[in-house]
C-alpha cells in the first residue's frame, strides 16, 4: 500500500517535536477505526501473496535505503500550534527501523517495543530556563529549583547557544529563543556571567534571524522573543547589536499587542495566556489562570506554568513543577504529560515505514488507551 493510503493522526505542518497544544479528543476514535481498518486491508493482501512474515518488496526497499543514512535526534523545537509530533522519539524510531531486516533484527523489534511503552521525551533548555527562574516562596532572591540552575550552567554549547544537540547545532528561531531564556535565567540569579556574555554574542551573531519572516518560528515568536528581549534590556543587559534593529523589534511588537488589545473573544484570551512568557506584567495573570489544567498546569507547558509562578504563586501550578522536575530531574521537556500523543505519532509512523505488522500486540493496546481516554475526555 502506498503512503497516500496511509492515514496520519496529524496534520502535515504540524510534525514536529515540541507541541504543545492536545490531541483534539474527537479526532481519536476516528484515527482508531482508520487506523485499524488500513491495518486488516493491508494484512488480508498479504496473506493472499503468502508474505503474512515478510515486508513487501517495495517497503523493503524503502526501510534498506533508510538504513545507510544517519538519524541524529534534531534540535527540539518549540511550535505550539495544531497537534503534537513528537519528532525527537520518532527519529530514534525510524533509524530502529531501518535496520530490522539485519542479523539483529529481534534485538531491534525489542528496543521498539519498549519506546512503544515508555515514551522517553528529550530536555527542553527554554523549559528548563523559564523553571529555573522561579523564586523560592518566601525568598525572591532564592530560585526554587537549583537545579535546574545548574544544568543552565553545565549545558551552553562552545558556541555561547542552549540547545539540546549535543554537537552543537545551527542557529535557528528556537536556539535562539533558548539561549534567551537562559541567559535570563543566569542574570537573574547573578550568576555565570561568563555564560552570559557568550549567550549575548551569540544571539548578536544570528540577530538578523529574528527579523527574517522567512525562516520557520515557533508559534508565538513574535510575542515572545521580543517581550524576553524587553525584559532582557530592563535587567541591564547589552547586546552585540544596532540599536536601530532592536528598536524595529520591539516597535513591531508594541503594535502587535495594540492590535490584540483591540480583540476581545475567548480565542484571543487563550492565545495571550498561550504566549505569556513575553508578556510579563502586561496580562492579568489572574485571567491567565483561568486556563490552569487540573494537573496544575497551564497548556501542558513547564515554560507557560513557570512563567505564571513567577507573577502570580499558585499551590497547584508549584505541585506541577516539583513533580516534573521530581521526574526528569534538572532538565524538564517542553511539554508534559505528553505519553498518548507520542505514542499515537509513533504508531502513525511505523504505520508509514510499512512494519507495523510486528508490533500489532503493542500497537492494539495504545489504540484501546487512546478510545479510553477519549471517552473519558482525559486530558492526557
Amino acid at each position: 500500500m502506498s503512503n497516500a493510503g496511509c492515514s496520519s493522526v496529524l496534520p502535515a505542518p504540524c510534525r514536529q517535536a515540541g507541541h504543545r497544544a492536545p490531541l483534539p479528543l474527537p479526532a481519536a476514535p476516528q484515527f482508531v477505526a482508520r487506523f485499524r481498518s488500513n491495518r486488516r486491508l493491508r494484512v488480508t493482501c498479504a496473506s493472499a501473496a503468502g508474505h503474512v512474515s515478510r515486508i513487501p518488496p517495495t517497503e523493503a526497499r524503502r526501510v534498506r535505503s533508510l538504513a545507510g543514512s544517519r538519524h541524529r535526534p534534531p534540535p527540539l523545537t518549540r511550535i505550539r500550534s495544531g497537534t503534537p509530533r513528537c519528532a525527537y522519539v520518532e527519529k530514534m524510531l525510524v533509524a530502529e527501523t531501518a535496520s530490522l531486516l539485519d542479523v539483529h533484527r529481534k534485538d531491534r523489534e525489542a528496543r521498539i517495543r519498549k519506546q512503544l511503552r515508555k515514551v522517553e521525551l528529550p530536555p527542553s533548555p527554554y523549559d528548563t530556563a523559564w523553571v529555573a527562574m522561579v523564586p523560592l516562596r518566601g525568598s525572591p532572591h532564592t530560585p526554587c529549583f537549583p537545579q535546574c540552575v545548574e544544568w543552565i550552567l553545565q549545558n551552553q554549547h562552545e558556541n555561547g547557544s542552549w540547545d539540546i544537540n549535543d554537537f552543537g547545532s545551527s542557529a535557528n528561531k528556537n536556539v535562539l529563543l533558548s539561549t534567551l531564556a537562559c541567559v535570563l535565567a543566569l542574570e537573574k540569579w547573578n550568576l555565570g556571567q561568563e555564560h552570559i556574555r557568550k549567550g549575548l554574542h551569540f544571539i548578536g551573531r544570528h540577530f538578523s534571524l529574528v527579523m527574517d519572516e522567512e525562516i520557520a518560528a515557533p508559534t508565538g515568536f513574535n510575542m515572545i522573543f521580543p517581550g524576553m528581549l524587553s525584559l532582557a534590556i530592563g535587567a541591564g543587559l547589552q547586546f552585540p547589536v544596532r540599536q536601530t534593529d532592536i528598536d524595529g523589534i520591539l516597535h513591531q511588537w508594541e503594535m502587535e499587542l495594540k492590535r490584540q488589545a483591540g480583540q476581545k473573544s475567548y480565542g484571543r484570551e487563550a492565545y495571550m495566556a498561550y504566549v505569556s512568557e513575553g508578556l510579563g506584567n502586561l496580562l492579568d495573570w489572574n485571567e491567565v489562570m483561568k486556563f490552569q489544567r487540573k494537573n496544575g498546569s497551564l497548556f501542558n507547558s513547564p515554560s507557560t506554568t513557570a512563567a505564571a509562578l513567577v507573577h502570580n504563586y499558585d499551590d497547584k501550578a508549584l505541585d506541577y513543577l516539583n513533580m516534573i522536575v521530581s521526574k526528569f530531574g534538572g532538565a524538564v521537556p517542553t511539554v508534559y504529560p505528553l505519553n498518548m500523543h507520542c505514542k499515537l505519532s509513533m504508531v502513525d509512523s511505523l504505520e508509514k515505514i510499512g512494519i507495523s505488522r510486528h508490533f500489532s500486540s503493542e500497537i492494539e493496546g495504545i489504540l484501546d488507551m487512546a478510545y479510553s481516554f477519549w471517552l473519558q475526555r482525559d486530558e492526557e
